[in-house]
């Protein structure tokens, strides 16, 4: 979670040059440097410099927010990331930052809400749809994730991520046939992912494809996973 917060953060360093910036450059420049060394009380007091000089400057507040983020400040990073939205209703770098802490902090529903907006302003983007399917995912609608990443496909048909978490959605409903058949897919794109032989192992072995299954595992297994040493234990010898 915090590597995708430095990599969204690095996102916003780009794009937060405007007239105020002008002005301000060098404080926030220094709490960005900061950021980058992790140095993140003394980004803060850079960005608190900022924001009582420039009180309306939305990217202050993005930015000053994923200082407390890292100082695990939560209440004050969402206050802030709030604020930022607030200020500005199409900063479509704040909503993604807002979404990912909704999904740290389990209010998956609200995380929905923010991917949402995100494909409102950036329609053509498949992670905006890949994301918001894992949110909904974590919100329990399985459905709407699948028709998310379908989107996300639509528009990258080689965006692979998509087609695995589709098979797990629909493991997670159940759909173990069709969950196979995104696995498949997945595998053959990607055949050494550990994780996908062994949820195909599970479905194949929910269908009562008992060979299929042990064979899974053992390809997992063969790639160092424990939870696959385990199944095999149980359920192949």
């Amino acid at each position: 979670m915090k590597t995708l917060i430095k990599i969204l953060f690095l996102s916003l360093a780009t794009y937060m040059y405007s007239p105020v910036m002008a002005q301000s450059s060098s404080v926030l420049k220094d709490g960005t440097k900061k950021m980058l060394k992790h140095d993140f009380n003394g980004a803060l007091k850079d960005y608190d410099k900022v924001i009582v000089k420039y009180p309306d400057y939305a990217d202050a507040f993005a930015h000053r927010s994923m200082a407390k983020f890292r100082l695990n400040d939560e209440q004050g990073a969402l206050d802030d990331i709030n604020k930022a939205i607030e200020l500005d209703s199409n900063f479509y770098t704040a909503y993604t930052i807002r979404a990912q802490y909704h999904t740290a902090f389990k209010f998956f529903k609200e995380a929905v809400d923010d991917y949402t907006k995100c494909i409102k302003l950036k329609p053509e983007s498949e992670i905006n749809f890949h994301q918001r399917g894992m949110a909904r995912i974590d919100a329990g609608d399985y459905e709407g994730a699948i028709k998310d990443f379908d989107e996300a496909l639509k528009l990258n048909p080689n965006f692979t991520e998509s087609i695995y978490q589709k098979g797990i959605a629909k493991m997670k409903m159940k759909n173990y046939s069709s969950a196979i058949k995104d696995f498949n897919t997945y595998l053959k794109l990607k055949p050494d992912v550990v994780m996908a032989y062994l949820e195909r192992g599970i479905c194949k072995d929910k269908t009562g494809d008992a060979y299929g299954a042990c064979k899974d595992w053992m390809r997992a297994s063969n790639r160092n996973s424990k939870e696959a040493d385990m199944l095999l234990k149980m359920k192949c010898n």
